[in-house]
């Protein structure tokens, strides 16, 4: 019998790609990516935004960074120094834990012009969910990480560029307030004080049981034209 292959897994090393050329002049978006995922699940979104009229002469990113073996302060910290040198202004599109992720690196200092977070746990995911490694664990409601983004100083002075967006649904057991993973108090970053915007996106399963697919669905374009919406008024 042959001898298994071992691997030992590793943190996935930042990394950041860019999406069609970076030529352009008038500044940097930059796509964040939620836990258990990489840069390649904001393609589809990147691809609308890039599509809008006003998008035009913006330099597109889509960076992948580790979710599970550490937390999103660790990512932070990895992916800062790759964002750092991208032409300015800067605006940051945090779907899920990429939120808190791009939160965390404004706390630690990279200057944005906005941010625009899709389901994002500001207060923490659901406490039905489990949080079996440290990057989910550091998002959790009781995660001392989160606990401590949220009582920055230097982070809170920044909420007034924050645009968040959350989803919530109803399905064949009634009216939910949530999106599966994160409630809407959380993604609307309803106690953190002023922000720029909090809408609620409310989609309707007809009768069928919608589980964490509404999460999901904050990745896909076709049901955040409130999202594209306000990222063509910041590309202007």
């Amino acid at each position: 019998m042959a001898r298994p292959v071992t691997y030992k897994v590793q943190p996935r090393a930042a990394s950041i790609k860019s999406v069609g050329a970076t030529t352009g002049k008038r500044g940097s978006c930059v796509l964040l990516h939620g836990w258990d995922a990489d840069g390649s699940s904001m393609n589809a979104l990147c691809t609308a935004l890039k599509a809008l009229p006003q998008a035009a002469g913006w330099n597109f990113y889509t960076p992948t960074y580790e979710t599970h073996l550490e937390t999103f302060v660790a990512a932070a910290n990895d992916l800062l120094p790759k964002l750092r040198p991208l032409r300015s202004p800067l605006i940051l599109v945090g779907y899920s834990e990429g939120g808190v992720v791009a939160r965390q690196m404004i706390a630690d200092g990279l200057p944005v012009a906005a941010l625009v977070t899709i389901c994002c746990p500001h207060l923490g995911i659901g406490s039905w969910i489990p949080t079996p490694d440290p990057g989910s664990a550091s998002v959790s409601p009781f995660s001392a990480e989160l606990k401590a983004l949220n009582d920055s100083p230097a982070e809170s002075a920044q909420r007034h560029l924050y645009h968040c967006f959350g989803i919530t649904c109803t399905d064949v057991f009634g009216d939910h307030p949530d999106d599966g993973v994160v409630p809407i108090q959380s993604a609307l970053a309803a106690k953190l004080g002023a922000v720029a915007e909090q809408v609620t996106i409310h989609l309707d399963y007809n009768r069928h049981r919608a589980g964490w697919d509404p999460h999901l669905r904050g990745m896909d374009p076709n049901y955040l034209q409130p999202v594209l919406d306000t990222c063509a008024k910041l590309f202007k």
